[in-house]
């Protein structure tokens, strides 16, 4: 009876815990213990059982049910964790979108990014080559303002050369005048009366034109007692000075402070400057009107020009605000006067 009964037990437990039951165990039938009158046969041959034999039978059930119900209960636990370790690899699936969506959006952004670099290297490279270009322009405009540096240099000297011509012309012309004057002496001399007095200002150059008539010829504009042409063609000094000559006058020599004087300014146009005899070419800071020797006075001078130093600016032109100091060689109009 007891390797049966011993049989019967191993195979529950081995289906319980192994799986299906082997060829050899489903061979045998179950007997239910339970409510069952039946009969034992053991290996001695004895026809009936014994009550111990029933209870041993009963506490083997008993102690087989607990394994069976500590096997379920193990196997709901290990299915629980399957499903746990289910749950956590939906979720790393899961997750593994999640990167998947974040590398392509990575990948998109590094292409924006390098589009950018792109933008940002081609401005890089115009700003080069714009600097580039100002430092040739700032090269080439250093080279210019030596040139004009040299340029200014060369008029200056030019201007130099051009008033010590003057000085020279006005010496040769007095020279001229007083020969003649001293010729006229010595072969006439009643004719001049008293002896005439050596000029008490240094020699100028002094231009005697055609007597005039009464009457402004032409494009003569008469302001008051006098005939004037205003040039309006813009000549330097030395230039306006033969232009007058050439029209049969002389460059403008203003009148002392007077009627004739303010006719004069208020014809002038605002904000244009003229050219007048005026110079100081013959002897530095003394200023005198070229054509008739005559001194220039305080009141002939701008604001504060009469005491403006200026090593270059030995010619003086007229505005209605009154002379002003300026360079032989500066361009603009000029006036004609005709007595």
């Amino acid at each position: 009876m007891w390797p049966c009964v011993l049989i019967l037990a191993w195979a529950a437990l081995s289906e319980a815990t192994t799986g299906p039951r082997s060829a050899f165990v489903q061979r045998l039938e179950p007997i239910d213990f339970v409510g069952t009158d039946y009969y034992l046969t053991g290996g001695n041959g004895a026809g009936s059982g014994s009550p111990s034999m029933l209870e041993d039978l009963r506490r083997g059930h008993e102690g087989l049910m607990v394994k069976l119900n500590d096997v379920t209960r193990a196997l709901k636990e290990d299915e629980l964790k399957l499903n746990n370790v289910f749950y956590k690899l939906g979720r790393h699936d899961n997750d593994l979108e999640g990167v998947s969506d974040n590398v392509q959006k990575l990948s998109s952004s590094s292409k924006k990014i390098e589009a950018k670099l792109n933008k940002h290297a081609f401005n890089v490279d115009f700003l080069r080559r714009r600097i580039e270009r100002l430092q040739r322009e700032k090269k080439a405009e250093n080279s210019m303002e030596a040139q004009l540096a040299a340029a200014r240099e060369i008029i200056d000297r030019l201007e130099d050369r051009l008033t010590d011509a003057l000085i020279r012309l006005g010496n040769v012309e007095n020279t001229t005048r007083t020969l003649e004057k001293r010729s006229v002496v010595s072969h006439f001399p009643d004719l001049l009366g008293p002896p005439i007095a050596a000029a008490a200002r240094p020699p100028t150059l002094t231009v005697y034109p055609a007597t005039h008539t009464g009457e402004c010829s032409g494009d003569w504009e008469r302001i008051g007692l006098g005939c004037y042409w205003f040039g309006e063609e813009e000549l330097t000094f030395p230039e306006a000075v033969a232009s007058c000559v050439r029209r049969g006058g002389h460059l403008l020599t203003l009148n002392p402070p007077g009627t004739q004087h303010e006719l004069l300014m208020d014809r002038l146009a605002d904000g244009t400057t003229y050219w007048t005899s005026a110079t100081d070419a013959f002897n530095k800071d003394d200023w005198a009107f070229l054509m008739t020797a005559q001194p220039v006075l305080p009141s002939h001078w701008g604001v504060d020009q009469e005491n403006t130093l200026g090593s270059h600016q030995r010619c003086a032109g007229v505005s209605n605000i009154g002379l002003l100091k300026q360079r032989c060689t500066h361009r603009q109009p000029y006036i004609c006067h005709m007595f």
